[in-house]
């Protein structure tokens, strides 16, 4: 039997990247493709696989995370195939902190914020 896969989630914005440079840090081996770069939200990076996206369809990047931390968003636990072998590692933040890191990412990217209030984004999140 191989080593289980440390999956962290959460909600975006919720720290997730944070919880990446720790087990980074402290030996983890981690499984990212660096395709999204740091920059002013996340200075260290995001830690992402882009892989994980299509999951649903293509869960092949399972074969190698064994023993690795991978990180997703919470909505594509479900995505997960049913037994796969996993630690997860889930983060919960208030939903108005989540809520203003989201909105100041969205003006720093595109000078504006987002068409949605803060009731409908967590509604959504």
């Amino acid at each position: 039997m191989s080593e289980p896969i440390i999956l962290v989630s959460g909600l975006p914005r919720s720290g997730t990247s944070m919880i990446m440079q720790m087990l980074e840090a402290a030996g983890v081996e981690i499984l990212s493709d660096g395709e999204r770069g740091a920059d002013d939200d996340n200075p260290k990076g995001y830690y992402e696989l882009e892989a994980v996206k299509a999951t649903k369809d293509d869960p092949s990047w399972l074969e190698r995370a064994p023993g690795k931390a991978v990180k997703l968003i919470s909505q594509l636990l479900y995505d997960l195939p049913e037994g796969t072998s996993c630690k997860v590692i889930f983060l919960r933040r208030e939903m108005g902190e989540i809520l203003a890191s989201q909105r100041k990412m969205l003006r720093r990217r595109n000078g504006g914020g987002s068409d949605a209030d803060d009731a409908e984004m967590a509604r959504i999140f």
